[in-house]
């Protein structure tokens, strides 16, 4: 019986973190999906758009030869990783143009080898301290910037003003491990605080 109980209660603990885990990312992604300025059919169009993009990825001739992923933003996307050769980078754009709904391309895709596993998790940490900064900004009360990173490149996007945009990038610039900070913003008098 003491065998059961010493074995019971860390299955329990680790339960019970993963349900913490769940109601966290849950809490999350709703904060975003009410700031978020884009109508349902937007960010659904948008979703479909990042997975063709996937799905070109997974396609001959870039299947092993690039890692791109995209972001995309009410029409306007972010191609972000590496190529082997720049006509394979010119080449993925070109595919991406094709896709429905697609207004505009901001083609970041680099020319060098893939990132490692490391790389990727130290642009991750980066993205998550870029988030928690822009969400302690009290001048960004409710302004919603996407945010990705890549190589440590840290991509902005979303619909604000130019104020919100010129705030959002001096905070990203200022954190720690950031090379780069690239706008793609799409910009309105009010950004999203719009009524």
């Amino acid at each position: 019986m003491k065998l059961l109980k010493i074995i019971s209660i860390p299955l329990l603990a680790l339960s019970l973190s993963g349900c913490a885990g769940i109601f966290i990312a849950g809490a999350a992604t709703t904060a975003n999906l009410v700031t978020d300025t884009r109508t349902t059919k937007e960010m659904w169009n948008d979703s479909n758009i990042e997975f063709e993009i996937a799905a070109i990825s997974n396609k001959t001739p870039f299947k092993g030869s690039t890692r791109v992923t995209a972001s995309a933003y009410n029409g306007s996307i972010i191609l972000m990783g590496q190529a082997s050769t720049d006509a394979e980078r010119r080449a993925f754009e070109s595919k991406a143009k094709d896709i429905e709904g697609v207004t505009s391309i901001h083609n970041q895709i680099r020319v060098q080898k893939p990132l490692s596993v490391k790389e990727i998790s130290n642009d991750s940490w980066i993205t998550t301290k870029v988030k928690s900064a822009l969400l302690a900004n009290s001048d960004l009360n409710g302004i919603k910037v996407k945010v990705i990173t890549e190589n440590q490149e840290v991509f902005l996007l979303g619909l604000v003003s130019h104020e919100h945009a010129d705030i959002a990038t001096e905070v990203a610039r200022n954190i720690s491990g950031v090379k780069q900070v690239i706008r793609a913003f799409q910009y309105s008098e009010q950004g999203s605080d719009e009524s």
